[in-house]
């Protein structure tokens, strides 16, 4: 099966899958480029794939496993995993520090879990078997690790785990045993689950790159006026993202917090957001501007043009029509290089703006009352015009 092919039914087409990996990774930034994953993922997948392989009864009617390494380079990658999640029967995750906050790996979890709406919670829960793939610090511990712990019968084998993390005993021949142990128990707790209690293939809900995340940072919103939405690709095959999740991409690289929302909800976030508009050289300059103009003047526009001619000067138009309502100055860009070049000074001129001129309020919540030196109690000493 190809991780694009979709029915008519909004159901992908094709075979359904025993698990579906997912871990913190981040993004390819090129269409030649394959996804970001870690060696030691890949192979825990295959030996995954082996272990499951070796134990399922069904492998004439479902497909082992899926993971993003299978994407082809080019391939729409936020289409490619909403396939595959929607037609996997159990949902693999790596916990790692970096799995809950990374937005990929969130938008994935959220994504299958929208699969398992109106389920009763304990079957719902057999659906998602977690591992614990790097330790988390004693002040992020989650109650999900717990289940993750349990892949290991033995107390002694259990404890090499929690302190290493299945990554560790993935790399080291001194705890192979345990691996191989803590393995089999996965693809045995898989297969029962895909066989035993299958879930109907359903279209899953496309995952957002940028879910909220436990951060203090305040998010990058990035949005664009086109008709296409922020699904829009004008470099076509050159790139695997859209361009609003390229530039995301970029900024989580950077270690920004992101959203890739549409221009209505944009005009709400951004006045307490740093903001990148990505704008389309082919709507008409009026209604960019209009569009935009609800913004606060901190949001960097960007006018893409891909196939438009040196000599065409409608980008300048655009552009030159947002510089008047008093938006930073971006020059137009035309070729994929350009708009890749563009990507991370996007970025940081929107985060720099925003600080620069951004909202200064502290967040509504209760006050914590300035430091002083006064007593708690009410002053002995009368305050009036004898004090000055």
């Amino acid at each position: 099966m190809t991780w694009s092919d979709t029915s008519s039914a909004g159901v992908p087409a094709g075979r359904q899958t025993y698990f579906f990996l997912s871990y913190a990774h981040s993004v390819p930034l090129s269409a030649a480029a394959r996804p970001d994953t870690d060696f030691w993922v890949n192979r825990f997948f295959q030996d995954l794939g082996v272990a499951v392989r070796r134990t399922a009864r069904r492998t004439g009617e479902l497909d082992v496993g899926f993971f993003d390494g299978l994407v082809e380079p080019g391939a729409d990658l936020r289409r490619a995993l909403t396939d595959a999640l929607s037609v996997t029967q159990v949902f693999v995750p790596l916990y790692s520090p970096k799995y809950f906050s990374n937005p990929w790996a969130l938008g994935e979890r959220d994504s299958f879990h929208s699969r398992l709406r109106g389920l009763p919670p304990g079957r719902a829960a057999r659906h998602v078997l977690p591992v614990l793939w790097l330790p988390l610090s004693p002040w992020e511990e989650r109650p999900e690790t717990a289940q993750a712990l349990e892949l290991a019968r033995d107390p002694a084998d259990r404890a090499d785990y929690a302190e290493n993390g299945l990554r560790a005993l993935c790399k080291l021949s001194a705890y192979r045993r345990q691996y191989e142990s803590v393995l089999t128990a996965l693809a045995e707790r898989v297969v029962a689950v895909a066989e035993s209690d299958p879930l109907a293939p359903s279209r899953a809900a496309t995952p957002a790159s940028s879910p909220v995340v436990d951060s203090g940072d305040t998010p990058l919103v990035i949005t664009t006026v086109t008709p296409h939405g922020v699904r829009w690709r004008p470099y076509g095959d050159q790139h695997a993202l859209a361009v609003a999740d390229y530039v995301a991409a970029t900024a989580e690289r950077l270690g920004l917090p992101t959203r890739v929302v549409e221009i209505a909800e944009a005009r709400a976030r951004a006045p307490e957001s740093p903001t990148v508009v990505l704008v389309d050289a082919t709507v008409d300059p009026g209604d960019a501007r209009a569009a935009v103009d609800a913004l606060p003047r901190w949001a960097v526009p960007l006018v893409i043009a891909p196939d438009g001619a040196r000599g065409d000067t409608t980008p300048e138009t655009i552009a030159g029509s947002l510089q008047d309502a008093r938006f930073p100055q971006v020059l137009p860009v035309r070729e994929i290089v350009e708009f890749e070049r563009s990507a991370p000074q996007l970025v940081i001129e929107a985060r720099k703006l925003f600080l620069r001129h951004g909202p200064v309020d502290p967040p509504d919540g209760p006050t914590v009352p300035r430091p002083s030196l006064r007593p708690d109690g009410p002053s002995d000493v009368p305050r009036g015009k004898e004090d000055r």
